[in-house]
């Protein structure tokens, strides 16, 4: 039987036998913390269990008054004096208290104050009955602390069985941008798109949470205005003292920046892999390229080395001729001589004057067609020069072509390395991100 209990049936009872009464009263201070007081609050009594709960022994508190259980602020405070003045009138109080022990210690008791009546309904003393729930009151303070705490750093909305919506903290209102009143007594489903919200899974989704069931994951929800919200959540079903589910409190974190920074982390590795790939296109035409312009440059070199080849040729030709040039010119004047001597001769030269004109004649043919061959020869000789003097210049410029296309293709082919590599970090990144937002 509990002090609440006890006082009523002392209040509205039937007049009891004296030996129940008696006994009740045995069996209460038992197991309850007792104290009586007179009107005014001054100790007149305190069973053991009570002396023991407070560290004091009777003597000491005896005559004192009950702020001695009470800390500064609370006996100061206008609400004490009020609390007095009603137990003096012969009101009932009960409730959790906190009181003070004679080490300082803070005990919690759960209580009650009973004002005792006399035979006219007159109030003569009040009795307090108490029991002491320090460790529970701790442990209830305990839990609101977590809950506080967690309140603080995560979105908490609470919903019926079904879904129905029962209150939120400011986290979650600021997140879906709604005021509490706008969403109290509607279902979930105003946060899920109508597609999800429509179908079975989602329908699915609450039967398994009203059955006590726990779901977590990462949600796509729609808030006040149309907006998408990335949620990381837990739905609890919270259980009753029987085992059984009678609400939901979900906790989630806003996680809409992470996923979009992922969305966008991913359009970027995949922007990057497309050009990583394009560089090594690029990085293979320009390998092609280079063995082009080698192959090109050992082509115009070979070029070169024949226009050298047949500028040498063709002074000796140029040398050659004029060696003949020489030769017709002293075969002239042999025939000149000899058509001389011819002609010293008489009758008997005639024969050899005439061999020795038209040897002369060819000799003077031999050097026009020398001279002629000469001409054209140096002329030759002038345009392979330059021809030669062209494609040494030609050789050059093809091996700078070549040497800037090595220089190209060692370039591309850094970029390539450094697209890959980059790729390849930023792919790692992306793994770490999607496994640590899961």
């Amino acid at each position: 039987m509990t002090a609440f209990h006890l006082a009523t049936l002392l209040r509205h009872h039937h007049r009891p036998s004296r030996e129940d009464m008696e006994g009740e009263l045995a069996a209460l201070h038992r197991a309850q913390a007792v104290i009586e007081f007179d009107l005014q609050g001054h100790v007149l009594m305190a069973n053991a269990n009570f002396l023991a709960l407070m560290g004091y022994g009777l003597d000491e508190i005896q005559g004192l008054h009950h702020r001695l259980f009470v800390d500064p602020i609370t006996r100061e405070s206008a609400e004490y004096q009020a609390f007095w003045e009603k137990l003096g009138a012969g009101e009932y109080d009960s409730g959790r208290y906190k009181r003070i022990t004679r080490e300082g210690r803070e005990v919690w008791l759960q209580a009650s104050y009973n004002p005792v009546l006399d035979r006219h309904g007159q109030p003569v003393k009040v009795v307090k009955y108490a029991t002491d729930i320090t460790q529970q009151q701790r442990r209830s303070a305990d839990v609101e602390g977590q809950v506080a705490a967690i309140s603080k750093v995560q979105a908490i909305i609470e919903f019926t069985l079904d879904g129905t919506i029962l209150r939120a903290n400011d986290l979650f209102l600021s997140a879906m941008g709604y005021r509490e009143e706008e969403i109290v007594g509607r279902h979930h489903s105003m946060f899920v798109r109508p597609e999800d919200s429509q179908s079975s899974a989602y329908r699915e989704f609450w039967r398994r949470l009203g059955a006590g069931s726990h779901e977590t994951g990462q949600y796509l929800r729609v808030g006040k205005n149309g907006s998408e919200v990335w949620i990381e959540a837990s739905y609890n079903a919270i259980l009753d003292p029987d085992g059984q589910p009678f609400k939901v409190v979900k906790f989630a974190t806003d996680i809409t920046r992470r996923v979009m920074a992922a969305d966008t982390l991913r359009t970027t590795v995949r922007d990057l892999n497309q050009n990583a790939e394009e560089a090594r296109r690029v990085h293979a035409l320009a390998q092609e390229a280079s063995g082009v312009a080698e192959r090109g440059g050992v082509s115009v070199a070979g070029v070169v080395q024949t226009m050298n080849t047949l500028s040498d040729s063709s002074r000796r030709i140029a040398d050659i001729i004029g060696v003949m040039d020489g030769v017709a010119f002293q075969t002239n004047i042999l025939a000149l001589n000899a058509a001389v001597e011819a002609a010293r001769a008489g009758q008997e030269g005639r024969g050899f004057a005439v061999v020795a004109s038209q040897v002369r004649e060819l000799a003077q043919h031999s050097a026009a067609a020398a001279r002629e061959i000469r001409a054209l020869i140096q002329d030759s000789v002038g345009q392979i020069q330059d021809g030669a003097q062209r494609a040494q210049e030609a050789g050059a410029t093809m091996r700078e072509v070549t040497e800037s296309s090595r220089r190209v293709t060692e370039i591309v082919g850094a970029v390539v390395a450094s697209s890959l590599a980059q790729s390849q970090a930023l792919n790692a990144v992306t793994e770490d991100l999607t496994r640590a937002s899961r």
